[in-house]
């Protein structure tokens, strides 16, 4: 391995090399969860932190074609986004708990539905933006869960959906106690394992488009 002349479009480039080349490994080892969320830890936050004003090695990226895409990408609705390539995204679900978050199947939105069933699924209109804050927040955080094949959480059963959990707490309402936020909430991202891994590969794809960015490296 090399010294890379741009650390924000190299290291997805080595992320997508390791998922490729280690993916059906981890499978079989029956790891793929595991290797799919570590993965996203690295992917989905060191190149966006790098694209801040306060980042300390912003010069390499302030103003950048990849900084201004970025801001462009996250507008975009999920299921139309640009790394999709055209390809309609299946099995991605967001919507809201408004219960304990430990108590998985007591999981509700804020209308009293069942926040993992189809009914509480607001992806349709989900941007990236949106998205993407959720899962950089449950990775940040580890507000994660291992869901089975129906979406629940029992122990001894194989893992079939990742839930991405970021806290949301709502202001109150101005007509009530002035100044006192309501009772924390969650937004949640629920999305089966292997498409996971198939949304990590596109993300790193669309970050490498613009490897060949000139700017001033300051610092790798």
């Amino acid at each position: 391995m090399t010294v890379p002349a741009r650390f924000a479009t190299d290291f997805p480039k080595r992320c997508l090399e390791l998922l490729e080349n280690f993916e059906h490994q981890a499978g079989r080892l029956n790891l793929l969860t595991s290797f799919g969320v570590t993965m996203a830890s690295a992917l989905l936050v060191i190149p966006m932190e790098r694209q801040g004003k306060k980042h300390p090695f912003r010069e390499q990226e302030y103003g950048s074609s990849l900084q201004k895409a970025l801001r462009v990408l996250e507008r975009q609705r999920w299921q139309l986004a640009d790394f999709w390539e055209g390809a309609h995204p299946l099995g991605w679900h967001f919507s809201r708990i408004v219960t304990d978050p430990n108590l998985v199947g007591g999981w509700l939105d804020q209308n009293g539905v069942p926040s993992a069933s189809a009914g509480a699924d607001t992806m349709e209109r989900r941007s990236v933006s949106e998205v993407l804050r959720v899962l950089r927040n449950a990775l940040a955080h580890g507000n994660i869960v291992y869901l089975d094949p129906t979406r629940s959480e029992v122990p001894g059963l194989p893992v079939r959906y990742i839930a991405f959990l970021s806290r949301y707490e709502q202001p109150a309402p101005t007509s009530g106690t002035s100044g006192v936020a309501m009772p924390e909430t969650y937004r949640v991202v629920i999305v089966p394992d292997e498409d996971f891994i198939a949304f990590l590969k596109d993300w790193a794809r669309w970050l490498m488009r613009y490897a060949a960015d000139e700017v001033d490296v300051v610092a790798a």
